[in-house]
C-alpha cells in the first residue's frame, strides 16, 4: 500500500497539513467505493519536525504525530508551508535536512506546499531543478536558492521526484496530482468535484500583483511612492526628481538604493497593475487601455505587459476572470 508523510515544520500554517490530509483521507473512501474489492488504502501519517506535538502558526498544537526516524521509509512526503519566511528561523534543522535527503534516497517524492520550498530547497536536491513558491516570496528564494531554477507563475512543478506547488490554496492542486498518480485519474475527479476545487488551474499569474518595497527608512523616497499611489499614470521620472528638489541622476540612485529598483521599472509595474485591473473586470479593448495607463504605443505597451506579466494582456484577460 503506498505510505505518505506529511512533514509538519514547527510554526506551519494548519492549513497546509490539514488540507492535504483531509483530501487523502476523502480519496481512500472515493477509492475503496470505486473498487471495493481491490482496494488498496494510502496511509499517511503526520510527522512532527520536534517532538510528538505541533506548534502550528496562530498558536494552535495538535497531537498524535510521529517523529523523525531515519529508519522510517515512505513513498511520498508532503512538506508543509513554513508561514512568510520573514516570521521564521530559516535556518532549518540539519535533522529535518537529513530527514528529507533520506527519504529521497529511498526513493520517495517529495512534494512541498506553498514556502514549504525553503525546506525542501535547503537540502540542496532542488538545485539545477525547476521549481515554484508563492509568487509573493519569489525574490526571497531566489536570493537565498539562486541554483534553483525558480518558475513563480506555475501552480505545480514536477521533476522527477521534486514536485512544488505555490500559494496557500496549492496544497489542493498539488494533492489531487499526487492522488491521481497514485489511485487514478477518476478517484481525483471525484475529490475535486466533491470539494469543489476547479481542476484547470495551472497559473498563480492571476493571483499576483506588484508590492512595493516601503521597508527602507528614506522619508524623501516615502513622500514619491505616496504620490506615485496616488498617480502613476500621469506622473514621469523628472517630475518626480523635481518634486523632491534632486537631479534625475540623484534620484534615480536614491530611489533604487531606498526600493531595490529603478523608479522607471517601479512606474511601469504600477502603470501594468491599473491595466491587470482593467483587463480582468472591464472589457475596454487592449488599446484604450494602453492609452488610459499612459502608453500611446500600444505596441511597445504589449511588450511591456508580456515581459512583467509573462502573458499578453489578452492572455492575462481570459485566465485572470474569477
Amino acid at each position: 500500500m503506498p505510505s505518505f508523510a506529511i512533514l509538519a515544520p514547527t510554526g506551519c500554517p494548519l492549513t497546509s497539513i490539514s488540507g492535504p490530509m483531509e483530501m487523502l483521507a476523502l480519496a481512500n473512501t472515493r477509492a475503496k467505493a470505486l473498487s471495493p474489492q481491490g482496494y488498496e488504502p494510502l496511509t499517511v501519517t503526520l510527522v512532527a519536525e520536534s517532538g510528538a506535538s505541533i506548534r502550528c502558526q496562530g498558536g494552535l498544537t495538535l497531537q498524535g504525530s510521529t517523529s523523525l526516524n531515519l529508519s522510517d521509509k515512505y513513498d511520498c512526503v508532503i512538506i508543509g508551508a513554513i508561514g512568510p519566511p520573514s516570521d521564521v528561523s530559516l535556518n532549518f534543522s540539519q535533522e529535518t535536512l537529513s530527514w528529507l535527503k533520506t527519504q529521497y534516497q529511498f526513493g520517495a517524492r517529495l512534494a512541498s506546499v506553498c514556502t514549504g520550498a525553503f525546506l525542501l530547497a535547503a537540502t540542496g536536491l532542488l538545485n539545477g531543478r525547476q521549481a515554484t513558491t508563492h509568487w509573493a516570496m519569489a525574490a526571497e528564494f531566489q536570493n537565498m536558492y539562486p541554483e534553483v531554477m525558480l518558475d513563480p507563475a506555475q501552480m505545480v512543478t514536477c521533476e522527477s521526484q521534486l514536485w512544488c506547488s505555490g500559494g496557500a490554496s496549492s496544497y489542493q492542486d498539488i494533492t489531487l496530482l499526487l492522488i491521481r498518480d497514485y489511485l487514478g485519474e477518476q478517484v481525483a475527479e471525484q475529490v475535486a468535484k466533491l470539494m469543489l476545487i476547479d481542476l484547470d488551474r495551472e497559473s498563480q499569474l492571476k493571483y499576483r500583483y506588484f508590492i512595493p518595497s516601503r521597508q527602507h527608512t528614506d522619508a524623501v523616497i516615502h513622500q514619491v511612492q505616496d504620490r506615485l499611489d496616488q498617480d502613476a499614470i500621469h506622473t514621469s521620472v523628472k517630475q518626480l526628481a523635481d518634486q523632491v528638489h534632486l537631479s534625475e541622476r540623484q534620484f534615480k540612485r536614491r530611489f533604487k538604493q531606498a526600493t531595490g529598483q529603478s523608479p522607471l521599472a517601479y512606474l511601469q509595474a504600477l502603470r501594468i497593475e491599473h491595466a491587470k485591473r482593467a483587463l480582468s473586470h472591464t472589457n475596454r479593448p487592449v488599446e484604450q487601455l494602453a492609452r488610459e495607463v499612459g502608453y500611446e504605443d500600444v505596441r511597445f505597451f504589449r511588450k511591456l505587459f508580456k515581459r512583467l506579466v509573462g502573458v499578453s494582456p489578452s492572455e492575462f484577460r481570459e485566465g485572470s476572470r474569477f
